[in-house]
């Protein structure tokens, strides 16, 4: 399809409209309704949210054919400099050719790309299903919110909209975050020899953990295990020798590497130490409440993946992006997304795909390129129109 004057004007129109809505994490509900509310308008054969908050639209074809459901999640981060934006980070505004706003980029511009992409489709030429989901919470618990959604709907191939500036993306660093927890006794500042300093041991784990020899993949690069987080208690610890400290490793993970085999490397890391029984890991459990009023809850261990570029799924990717007129690239993932579930836990054919440059993701004056927005659009519609035409 070639966007008219007109289609380029609603596509635009509502991308502007649907950033002015901050929608944290949890907080998504003006978006949704935004989202639901258009989607009917467009004609979706089925629109609902769901019990999480997600909103799912359905288009139905005319012949029998496979499903593929397109997601993009619809929660921001929060603004943590304001003094360094030059534009309301929720103006939705138009500059030259860029649309600056929080989420122009990540990813409210591929969500709204995707949910007008089904509603320009010819439903007589349609095989199979579009299912198009606007997800929620993804900033905080990547994939929990689709898996909802796949645990419900059965899909047969999946795109992720998260920008990669109209490239490929094949395969994607996995995500975990692993706590340390580590046991002193207690005694006075005045006389620390008469308790154990849960600091000055967490400061030997820290070190041991850190001469873990580093993995490397030849897409993706070296495995990532950093320290995010340190408290101690007591706090304030005024004359005290702190009894307890605690520590969040956060991991990103190569393909291949499985939960167990991570939690090992941190347990291992301590043998020989005589603190060793001091000293405890476990995954991290996040609990996200929704603004349904329900709960998105999941331990925080995503693997990686990685996709064959000659898989009937990237076949018909480059055949829409040959259509659209662009040359086909591809590009490694090296941030977490909701494709960790889709394809690391569920094992399904998975491609992230989207407009704008995730570099700009959660910074001041975020934008997305019109054009890139428009491109979008028309490569996605031409994804939907080749569905059935090739096998996932």
């Amino acid at each position: 399809m070639k966007l008219n004057s007109s289609q380029q004007k609603e596509v635009l129109a509502f991308a502007r409209q649907l950033v002015c809505e901050p929608g944290n994490s949890g907080d998504e509900e003006k978006s949704a309704l935004l989202i639901e509310k258009k989607m009917n308008e467009l004609g979706y054969n089925q629109v609902r949210v769901d019990p999480y908050g997600s909103v799912i639209g359905i288009i139905n074809g005319s012949k029998p054919g496979p499903t593929i459901l397109f997601d993009g999640h619809v929660d921001v981060v929060p603004i943590h400099e304001p003094d360094e934006w030059h534009h309301d980070p929720y103006g939705g505004e138009v500059v030259g050719d860029k649309l600056i706003s929080r989420g122009s980029a990540d990813m409210k511009g591929s969500v709204t790309a995707m949910i007008f992409a089904a509603s320009y489709l010819d439903k007589e030429k349609l095989l199979g299903t579009i299912i198009v989901s606007a997800s929620v919470a993804e900033e905080l618990i990547p994939g929990r919110a689709l898996e909802k959604i796949l645990d419900e709907y059965k899909v047969d191939a999946v795109v992720v909209g998260e920008p990669t500036k109209l490239r490929l993306g094949f395969t994607e660093k996995g995500r975990c975050s692993i706590s340390m927890t580590v046991t002193g006794e207690v005694a006075h500042s005045s006389s620390p020899e008469l308790g154990k300093n849960a600091i000055y041991i967490a400061n030997d784990a820290i070190r041991r953990i850190r001469e873990i020899p580093v993995n490397s993949d030849p897409f993706l690069g070296d495995e990532v295990r950093e320290l995010v987080e340190l408290r101690s208690e007591p706090t304030p610890g005024y004359g005290s020798v702190p009894y307890y400290c605690w520590g969040l490793w956060e991991c990103r993970i190569l393909p291949g590497e499985s939960e167990q085999a991570l939690l090992n490397k941190f347990v291992s890391s301590q043998k020989g130490s005589e603190w060793e029984e001091r000293i405890h890991f476990q995954f991290e459990t996040i609990d996200i409440p929704n603004f349904t009023g329900t709960h998105l809850i999941g331990k925080d261990f995503l693997p990686a993946w990685r996709e064959d570029k000659n898989s009937g799924l990237y076949k018909q990717m480059e055949a829409a992006v040959e259509k659209s007129g662009i040359p086909v690239e591809y590009e490694p993932i090296y941030y977490g997304s909701n494709a960790l579930m889709s394809c690391g836990v569920k094992k399904l054919p998975t491609v992230i795909f989207g407009p704008g440059d995730v570099a700009l993701a959660h910074k001041p004056d975020e934008y997305l390129r019109i054009q890139d927005l428009w491109k979008a659009t028309k490569i996605f519609n031409h994804i939907m129109e080749l569905n059935g035409k090739y096998t996932y």
